[in-house]
């Protein structure tokens, strides 16, 4: 694929339990605490701990929460600004989701009435593309790899000039579907939920958004914009093993890191830290492991992990982008953030999970990598960019 014109992420945009806005968010991060808090009121009887973003007081404007919180983020990537002088078939919204809109439809399903407003999968992006002006707009939905796929759509709408700008990013909200469903497959923790730990015993659930202004290098230039980082690469992979595990030796998940690697000409080497998926599930994070020790062979064992999930919940479709914000987040501080959560490292998986506390370290290059349900796989690779 041609590499150029280069992607710059010149703009984030964060709103999750964990922080409403990009440096509250890396701090809890960096403080290796959690965001996981008992919601009785909420959640099914045994259902562990859940992170669920306090009610915005506008929120009511929009008349869908997951809309509500993806404009949030979305005007906080574009900063004072506002969007790129650019016309609208030249400006483009990719967002990641699993639900969109449907807490609408669920409501309606409730009362037995109509649905109010839009609540289709494609609401978010159509009210954060109405606000800001962008003529292209696409919803990705492959489950828990949304946020990643949207990422890797846009780089791909900029590379091949279909657009000069994109707002990618990922959002999800908790519906009382959503907790039912997880609490009837028993794959929720009954505590916070402790990526790669001896005793994980499940995930916890999470909400939020986060997107990334992405734009390509002569428009950053010209606008004068500090390129925060380049994404360079994405890869795609389906396990197709099962209706919702993985494949246990990872192979989908190391498919999509390798062409991640490829695409951005980068070898397993120069990968200097790697953003896992790591939900606290057995299966999960043994898979990632493997997968890991396939795709950077040697350097799987020594190369710095983490997983963002014990502090903020799995997000579903905005997990990956909330990760990608971490990724560029440590590339500018040179720290990687603890797992919380973890206590004592499971022996069957040999990799160097930070945890405790932050690791200060020489960060260039990052692989972020996020896996759903039907064995989908996305993988996104960024580079550090203007110091």
């Amino acid at each position: 694929m041609n590499q150029e014109p280069r992607v710059a992420v010149t703009g984030l945009g964060v709103l999750c339990a964990g922080g409403a806005d990009e440096d509250a968010f890396f701090r809890l991060l960096c403080s290796g605490t959690t965001a996981l808090r008992s919601e009785p009121a909420r959640s099914p009887p045994g259902l562990g701990p859940i992170a669920l973003v306090p009610q915005g007081g506008d929120e009511s404007e929009l008349g869908e929460r997951a809309s509500w919180l993806a404009l949030q983020a979305a005007l906080q990537a574009l900063g004072p600004t506002g969007p790129p002088p650019l016309p609208p078939e030249r400006l483009g919204v990719v967002v990641g989701t699993t639900s969109g809109g449907k807490a609408l439809w669920l409501e309606a399903l409730a009362c037995g009435g109509p649905a109010r407003g839009d609540w289709t999968y494609g609401a978010p992006a159509r009210a954060v593309a109405q606000r800001v002006g962008a003529g292209v707009v696409e919803v990705v939905s492959v489950a828990c790899a949304s946020g990643n796929a949207a990422l890797g759509t846009a780089l791909d709408l900029i590379r091949e000039g279909t657009c000069d700008a994109v707002l990618a990013g990922g959002v999800d909200v908790l519906t009382d579907f959503v907790l039912s469903g997880f609490a009837a497959l028993r794959a929720h923790a009954r505590g916070p939920c402790r990526p790669f730990d001896r005793d994980r015993d499940g995930l916890s659930l999470g909400e939020g958004a986060a997107f990334l202004l992405l734009e390509a290098a002569p428009l950053a230039r010209a606008r004068g914009r500090r390129v925060r980082a380049w994404l360079d690469g994405y890869g795609v992979a389906c396990d197709a093993t099962h209706m919702t595990g993985p494949d246990r030796e990872g192979g989908g998940a190391a498919r999509a890191m390798a062409a991640a690697l490829a695409e951005a000409g980068a070898s397993p080497e120069e990968v200097d830290f790697v953003s896992l998926h790591g939900t606290g599930t057995r299966y999960n994070d043994l898979m990632e492991a493997r997968g890991l020790a396939s795709a950077l062979g040697p350097r799987a064992a020594t190369v710095p992990v983490n997983s963002i999930k014990g502090a903020i919940g799995h997000t579903l479709g905005a997990a990956a982008a909330l990760e990608a914000v971490m990724a560029v987040r440590a590339l500018e501080a040179q720290l990687v953030p603890p797992t919380a959560g973890l206590q004592v490292q499971d022996p069957e998986i040999p990799l160097r999970v930070v945890h405790e506390v932050p690791l200060r370290t020489r960060l260039e290059t990052v692989l972020s990598t996020a896996s759903g349900f039907g064995g989908l796989n996305a993988a996104v690779l960024l580079r550090r960019g203007d110091r």
